[in-house]
């Protein structure tokens, strides 16, 4: 946090963060309407009915008739909620709400908006964790409690949008299809926003708040795949085929049947399966003081061999031959260095216990013990022994890997511990490393500022040119001087700031100009004619406009002003197409949605660069800029990646659109990121051809 922020500086910068918020609402549906129609138009043809065509008349007469008011209606809604934010909260936490029967639409709309809000905070986590470590710094010196930060994440987005289309009185049904229509543009909006919040609040001196940015979570990839509820199938026809074979041995530890006495008198007898695991840990630790020596794959095979004596179950076997042919693949994988092999080779029995305590381990990718071990995979890639961290790195991993072994009776809990500790590790490393990256990232941050800025003025421009008809010299000589001084705006104000909407107030005020007035407004149209153009000629002139140009803006502005002065003298100039809203009866509608184009199918290559995440790594063959494998150093909000070896010595960018035409080519290749999956997929295809 800055020294010099006092709170009624703070309290005042959060204000206009609340005010960008809302700003990028209040624009929303008219920046987005195609894409909104398009989607609303396929989610119709999915399922042409009389109830659903009638709501997505009614959606579609909003979104073409009336996107600013639905913008107007959201953003309102925002801006009560942040007020009332405290009142919300309380609310929330100690009211219950009264029972009420719903009918299927409502409680439709319901559960759409929670889902939409889930999905959305998955989506943008990595945005919303470096907005949120700001705002809660900046909420401790405005002196606001910690919580009100949560009144900028999707799930009060979602809440007000669903109170906004309630308020305009559309159908529940309509404003649910309405609602999911928006998922897409929606998310791209609240990233782009959070991005630029988070720069504008660094530019401003606000600093992270550790207590958020070390919270360990998942990051997840767009596509989730069933091969671990495949490899858990497996485990459980198994164990049930065993169970089956031998319905006198069953084993209760496992299966949940009832023996007979017969059975629990020979149970009673063998040595406890989990008791013998004590005996099998010290065999993958290694002796104190020693150096780790090669690790043991069969570590788990050999306990095979004994398990079959004690009291194990058919599930408890089946879980254990998994696991064992899992770590085979693993402390076999190339990729990871025989040092980190050795650390991971100590945590098979406690991955065992973890497993045999739930078995959902094969099925979640997001299982603390899963997370651990992909992250001990990346540790392994990100500091080989050349790397200057390499012993720091190492020591982390093996006490990580140290504590959850002494760890027998809690292991779930230690890989929790291990992966939180790691993790602050990992984080000061990569806080480290990005002050060797801060001028590449800055530079790649001004391109994206610049693009940002130029699409959103385009939107805006493109927005007003389809409500207010405009002369096409008129729009020719906005694209190429007052979008380009709008895009300057969003650069130096990190977003949508002060000089940006006012901008952007000039530039609807401008249309209106073009426009031919009532008569009882004509004369307050001619007195506000001149500050329009003082506005745009300041505008204009910080950008180093000259005398001529400013001659040939300004003269297709006149000209188009002057069919309406005077109409007498002056020849109306030709306008541009605009959108004329009328309203699309339901035959439309559905022969619309009939003969809709199928959407364009996904291109696989784009989708993998797309879904990149900062420490995923790309081989290159050849090498690309001098380097054959890279690592992902930083996501840009609009595509941009910049990569660089492990020791961040040689960087080079590249944009998902160039990643994938490498990828594409052949010249690049994005291996599996996380170990557990990579040794799980191995593990399937053996599976299946042991089963053949």
């Amino acid at each position: 946090m800055s020294a010099s922020l006092d709170p009624t500086s703070a309290v005042a910068l959060l204000h206009e963060v609340e005010q960008r918020m809302a700003i990028a609402l209040e624009n929303f549906f008219q920046r987005n309407r195609e894409e909104i129609q398009d989607t609303l138009l396929r989610a119709i043809a999915t399922q042409i009915t009389p109830t659903i065509l009638a709501a997505g008349q009614t959606s579609l007469d909003w979104i073409n008739a009336y996107p600013d008011t639905l913008s107007t209606a959201f953003a309102e809604q925002f801006r009560q909620q942040l007020d009332q934010s405290q009142t919300f909260e309380q609310q929330t936490s100690n009211q219950s709400a009264p029972l009420q029967l719903v009918d299927d639409d409502v409680l439709g709309r319901q559960l759409a908006e929670d889902k939409i809000a889930a999905q959305l905070t998955e989506s943008l986590r990595p945005e919303l964790l470096l907005l949120f470590s700001r705002l809660q710094s900046l909420m401790k010196t405005a002196q606001r409690e910690p919580e009100h930060t949560r009144m900028f994440g999707p799930p009060p987005v979602i809440h007000a949008l669903s109170r906004a289309l309630d308020t305009l009185d559309l159908t529940p049904l309509s404003g649910t299809l309405l609602m999911q229509s928006t998922i897409s543009p929606l998310c791209d909006t609240l990233k782009h926003t959070y991005s630029a919040l988070d720069q504008f609040l660094k530019e401003q001196g606000i600093e992270e708040s550790t207590t958020i940015r070390t919270l360990p979570g998942p990051t997840s990839r767009r596509t989730e795949s069933a091969l671990g509820v495949d490899i858990l199938a497996h485990i459980q026809s198994v164990a049930a085929q065993s169970t089956a074979a031998q319905p006198t041995a069953a084993h209760p530890s496992a299966t949940g049947s009832n023996p007979s006495s017969g059975t629990r008198e020979r149970l009673a007898i063998l040595p406890s399966f989990i008791d013998s695991l004590a005996h099998w840990q010290s065999q993958a630790s290694p002796a104190p003081g020693s150096i780790a020596s090669a690790p043991s794959a069969q570590l788990l095979r050999q306990l095979q061999q004994s398990a079959r004596q004690t009291d194990a179950g058919s599930l408890d076997l089946a879980v254990l031959d998994a696991l064992a042919g899992l770590f085979e693949f693993i402390l076999g994988d190339p990729d990871v260095s025989a040092s980190y092999k050795a650390a991971i080779a100590q945590l098979q029995i406690p991955t065992l216990r973890v497993a045999l305590e739930s078995p959902a381990f094969f099925s979640d990718d997001h299982h603390p013990a899963r997370q651990l071990i992909d992250l001990l995979g990346q540790f392994s890639r990100r500091f080989p022994d050349t790397h200057p961290a390499y012993a720091d790195a190492l020591q982390q991993v093996e006490m990580a890997c140290g504590h959850i072994a002494d760890s027998p009776l809690r292991p779930t809990e230690a890989f929790e511990q291990a992966l939180r500790e790691l993790g602050i590790w990992l984080e000061d490393e990569n806080t480290r490393a990005e002050a060797e990256l801060k001028s590449d990232v800055a530079h790649l941050q001004h391109i994206e500022r610049q693009e940002l800025g130029t699409l959103l003025a385009l939107q805006n421009l493109h927005d007003l040119t389809a409500r207010f008809p405009a002369p096409e010299a008129v729009l020719r000589r906005l694209e190429a001087a007052w979008v380009p001084y709008m895009a300057s705006l969003y650069v130096a104000e990190s977003g949508e700031g002060a000089s940006w909407r006012d901008a952007c107030s000039t530039l609807l005020q401008l249309f209106q100009s073009l426009q031919a007035p009532p008569p009882e407004a004509r004369e307050a149209r001619l007195r506000s004619i001149p500050a329009i153009s003082s506005a745009l000629r300041s505008g204009l002139q910080a950008q180093g406009a000259d005398s001529a140009q400013l001659k040939n803006f300004f003269s297709a502005i006149t000209t188009a002003q002057e069919c309406w002065i005077r109409p007498d003298v002056s020849q109306p100039a030709s306008v541009v197409d605009t959108f004329v809203p009328q309203p699309i009866s339901q035959g439309e509608i559905e022969s619309l949605a009939r003969h809709l184009a199928p959407p364009a199918p996904d291109d696989p290559a784009l989708l993998q660069a797309e879904q990149l995440l900062e420490g995923d790594w790309v081989d290159f063959e050849p090498p690309y800029e001098g380097l054959a494998t890279a690592r992902v150093a930083w996501v840009g909000v609009h595509g941009y990646l910049l990569f660089c070896d492990d020791a961040e010595e040689q960087r080079f960018s590249l944009d998902c659109t160039q990643l994938a035409a490498e990828i594409r080519a052949g010249r690049a290749r994005i291996p599996e990121q996380s170990l557990t999956r990579k040794a799980m997929l191995r593990l399937k295809s053996h599976l299946l051809d042991s089963a053949a």
